[in-house]
């Protein structure tokens, strides 16, 4: 199932609270837009890019990416981006597209 980035602005446009990795604080999205999804935690905010995540369900999709959230996040930011790929994985996880 590919990234349908309409539903992802629907979903994120105003914010939500996703629950992150065992032991790690809440992550917050604050919205969403054509080419980024916006994130913060207590000490940054930072965007997800709409294209590297694009890639990511892509090679997901392909099975050259592994689907474990605990594992997802060293193939991210080798094969991808090295851009927030914990918030990715949570991200991801949270579309339904990571165990």
């Amino acid at each position: 199932m590919p990234l349908d980035w309409a539903d992802v602005v629907k979903r994120y446009e105003n914010g939500a609270e996703l629950p992150s990795m065992p032991g790690a604080r809440t992550l917050k999205v604050t919205g969403a837009d054509d080419d980024y999804i916006y994130v913060s935690h207590r000490l940054w905010t930072d965007k997800l890019t709409r294209a590297h995540l694009e890639k990511a369900v892509r090679l997901l999709e392909e099975g050259r990416m592994t689907r474990n959230y605990g594992d997802v996040i060293d193939h991210y930011r080798t094969y991808i981006a090295d851009e927030r790929p914990t918030t990715a994985a949570t991200v991801l996880k949270d579309l339904g597209f990571l165990e």
